[in-house]
């Protein structure tokens, strides 16, 4: 058996020996096939191919600073979105704060305070660029509502927003969290 394999080996080792030696033989031929088609090539035309390519060479790294730079400016205008939905859910709990609080004067106090705080938190987002959804009757816009409920009601069109249960907001004229309404139907 393990004359079988050495001969095996030996045969696979001439037949690796005879395919490197036709392949520097292609590699040659190639070569020397090349070198005639480099010669029927005229000046003039390699230097139209280098002028044609480094053309859309600076057309390409003039595209990718003009992408990059978009990109820069869509993180500077939109990199606060997620920090501002959570803001936005602080000043959710603040109205529902606010309006669980009853008249007592102790409680007053701390309303006002629940009030203050509020109204801050509004100037902030409103000094970022965010700014409320004021959906009160208007027609419902997918884009900017969020229809929770139908309700029929032939007083107004369809398609009206008749309550907001959740405000929604906007950043830079792009959605950053719909309303939540209750829209009227036909009956």
């Amino acid at each position: 058996m393990t004359e079988n394999k050495k001969d095996k080996e030996e045969n696979n080792q001439e037949t690796e020996i005879k395919l490197e030696e036709e392949n520097e033989i292609s590699e040659e031929i190639d070569l020397e096939t090349e070198d005639s088609d480099l010669e029927e090539v005229s000046d003039e035309e390699i230097i139209k191919e280098l002028e044609d390519q480094l053309l859309r060479a600076k057309a390409e790294v003039q595209n990718v600073r003009r992408i990059a730079a978009q990109e820069v400016t869509k993180a500077r205008l939109y990199g606060v979105e997620t920090l501002a939905r959570e803001f936005l859910s602080v000043g959710d709990n603040l109205e529902r704060a606010i309006s669980t609080c009853d008249d007592t004067q102790e409680i007053a106090d701390i309303k006002e305070g629940l009030v203050l705080t509020l109204k801050s938190l509004e100037t902030s987002l409103n000094a970022s660029g965010i700014e409320v959804i004021d959906p009160n009757d208007k027609t419902f816009d997918p884009e900017k509502h969020e229809a929770i409920s139908l309700i029929e009601d032939d007083s107004v069109e369809p398609n009206t927003i008749i309550d907001v249960v959740q405000k929604g907001y906007t950043i830079l004229d792009r959605t950053l969290r719909p309303s939540k309404v209750v829209v009227s139907k036909k009956s």
